[in-house]
């Protein structure tokens, strides 16, 4: 529940959390309410966001062929590159 509290003022970028430019839910699950269900997630990118916004994420986290990904794949390919950037600041953290 305050996982998804927090998707809706932030929205993960890299091995980091940022601002949302705008209040709301960041995929189906955050906006479902009630109780928790096992629907998928985007892992903190915020999938309804629009497609020009998603390519600047992209763009911040060098996501090859971004340029011809359509907006799910968008979503993917984001959720991917914040995944492994944040297990390469945890092993920088365990001293790896």
């Amino acid at each position: 529940m305050a996982f998804a509290a927090v998707k809706h003022e932030f929205e993960k970028v890299g091995d980091h959390w940022e601002p949302k430019g705008r209040k709301g839910p960041s995929d189906r699950q955050a906006a479902g309410g009630g109780p928790a269900r096992r629907a998928p997630t985007a892992g903190g990118v915020d999938a309804n966001a629009t497609k020009d916004h998603l390519m600047e994420v992209a763009k911040k986290l060098d996501v090859p062929g971004r340029s011809r990904m359509t907006k799910p794949e968008l979503v993917k390919a984001i959720e991917k590159a914040n995944n492994r950037q944040t297990a390469k600041a945890r092993d920088k953290s365990k001293g790896r």
